[in-house]
């Protein structure tokens, strides 16, 4: 049976944007597809839920990584070091379709990606391979993401803004704009951020020299 091993951790954006997907992938093609979630290291650890220093530490984050998501599927657990979600890949929520035989044959950037995932899911099932080796998503899904980040902040403790004002200042920017759209379905914030951001670079200057005239 193939196997669609996804990697996610609690204190991500992009896997907090994925549950409900996967949740939904699960349930179209559970009996023809096994679903793995490999807890791994924190992506952005905070200062209530921090990175794991033992194997304890890190099961509790698994349990609460499938108890928070309601997963019925399996949820496993890296080293503490990772070395299996480093082996595969640096980022922190990738998904790998591996056919029965032990070879992959689709991966995605981000486990998000609904499309993708369905498309190659779908061939898998069927007992194809995917005609894509690669999801082309990288734009939607991350900024899907966006508008989770607030509730991982939340969560998980201030730092975790602080630490993403530091490593990816574009992605904090969107992710306090996103906190405008409270409305809006968290999916959708990330997009409205973006195009407020948009529009607010591109509204034209207060002409100053009229300015200063008129005073």
């Amino acid at each position: 049976m193939p196997v669609l091993m996804v990697f996610g951790s609690r204190t991500c954006p992009v896997t907090e944007s994925a549950g409900p997907i996967l949740r939904t992938l699960h349930a179209e093609f559970a009996g023809q597809v096994r679903f793995v979630l490999v807890n791994t290291r924190e992506a952005h650890p905070g200062d209530v839920l921090t990175q794991p220093q033992s194997e304890q530490d890190k099961w509790a984050h698994a349990q609460e990584l499938r108890a928070h998501h309601d997963f019925t599927f399996e949820v496993a657990v890296d080293d503490i070091d990772g070395q299996l979600h480093r082996a595969m890949t640096p980022k922190p929520n990738s998904a790998y379709l591996i056919s029965s035989s032990g070879i992959i044959v689709y991966r995605a950037h981000w486990a998000n990606d609904e499309l993708g995932l369905r498309s190659a899911l779908t061939q898998a099932a069927a007992g194809h391979q995917p005609a894509r080796r690669a999801s082309k998503g990288m734009i939607g899904p991350l900024l899907r993401a966006v508008g989770h980040l607030p509730g991982v902040v939340a969560f998980a403790g201030g730092k975790v803004e602080r630490d993403v004002w530091l490593a990816a200042p574009p992605l904090a920017v969107l992710g306090r704009l996103s906190r405008l759209f409270g409305r809006l379905p968290a999916d959708q914030r990330g997009t409205a951020a973006t195009a407020l951001l948009l529009l607010a670079v591109d509204a034209p200057l207060p002409d100053m020299a009229c300015t200063v005239r008129q005073r």
